[in-house]
């Protein structure tokens, strides 16, 4: 990857293979890195089960994510009970230094409620509800360049 500094556009869904398709055609994506039922870790003693998809166009990073079970609720605000949807969920940053995702974390806690701040699948990550001044949440994460993300397609 050119860059370990990157952005990324996250979406949640009640179909995640629907919302690949979709977001392939109106993108120009041609595959996605798929983890089927993944387990993470969302704070202590804290796990969710979801579909995850990653793809990249230029030097923008998708995510689609599907809840499934467990300590999944952030990933379900805005979706239906009921029937498709695909919401857009979140705009994440990955800091290819962990101080500047330090430094990011510490600012982002004197603005905003973070309800997910755990460290999982060799890297670590932080939510922060920023609805009411952006209309969506923040993630931040770090994760080393040699982890899954290294996987992840580019288009």
């Amino acid at each position: 990857m050119a860059s370990q500094n990157y952005y990324q556009h996250a979406y949640v869904t009640t179909d995640w293979k629907r919302a690949m398709s979709e977001l392939s055609a109106q993108h120009d994506i041609g595959a996605w890195m798929q983890m089927q039922a993944a387990e993470f870790d969302t704070g202590q003693d804290r796990r969710a089960i979801c579909h995850f998809a990653l793809a990249y166009k230029n030097d923008v990073q998708f995510e689609i994510i599907q809840p499934l079970s467990g300590d999944d609720g952030v990933y379900r605000i805005g979706l239906p009970a009921d029937g498709y949807a695909k919401r857009f969920h979140h705009l994440g940053r990955h800091f290819a230094a962990r101080s500047e995702f330090d430094r990011h974390v510490a600012a982002g806690k004197a603005n905003w409620r973070m309800p997910i701040a755990w460290d999982t699948m060799g890297g670590t990550y932080a939510y922060f509800d920023a609805r009411a001044d952006t209309g969506h949440f923040l993630e931040y994460f770090t994760f080393p360049p040699d982890s899954h993300l290294a996987a992840v397609p580019r288009f």
